[in-house]
């Protein structure tokens, strides 16, 4: 992305075995628009549904379309907590993402974040998603690229797929 766009994506967060389960059961599609996700929303609940052992948790986990601006130097939101990515060779540590209001929501927003990673052309560095706080002076803050703006709770209708056309 060379410019900055608002982008979708599904959230299923597991309700049971939540210890056990990643935090997202969804798949990691980014959507352009809103009725493209949407449109999404059934399939991807199928698709959960067929490949876990537990059916049930796809039935029971609570999906949401969430919406964020992307792209390079995005103004970000209000709160104080960051998403952010060290870089290998000088050990600079960049925000990625944020401002988030508290360090568990950003739970509920990092499967987003890192579906969007690999469409960043500025998204530096190769390192593991850290936390960080507006106003730690180690943290550079110029190279925001992923600003929450919804997140709503959708409800999925139930599709059924076959056995023959799982993988």
């Amino acid at each position: 992305m060379l410019r900055p766009c608002p982008v979708y994506f599904l959230l299923a967060r597991p309700t049971q075995e939540p210890d056990r389960m990643p935090s997202t059961i969804g798949e990691s599609d980014v959507f352009f628009s809103e009725a493209e996700a949407l449109d999404a929303l059934d399939i991807h609940y199928a698709w959960a549904s067929a490949s876990l052992e537990n059916p049930a948790v796809a039935d029971t986990a609570q999906w949401y379309l969430q919406s964020a601006m992307v792209g390079p130097r995005i103004s970000p939101s209000l709160g104080e907590v960051y998403l952010a990515i060290s870089e290998g060779s000088s050990g600079d540590t960049w925000a990625a993402a944020g401002g988030f209001l508290t360090e568990g929501e950003v739970v509920h927003w990092a499967p987003f974040v890192t579906a969007v990673r690999p469409r960043i052309r500025t998204a530096y560095g190769d390192g593991v998603l850290e936390l960080a706080y507006r106003g730690d002076t180690s943290v550079y803050f110029g190279q925001v690229w992923f600003a929450p703006m919804h997140s709503v709770r959708v409800y999925p209708k139930r599709i059924i797929v076959g056995d023959d056309a799982i993988g």
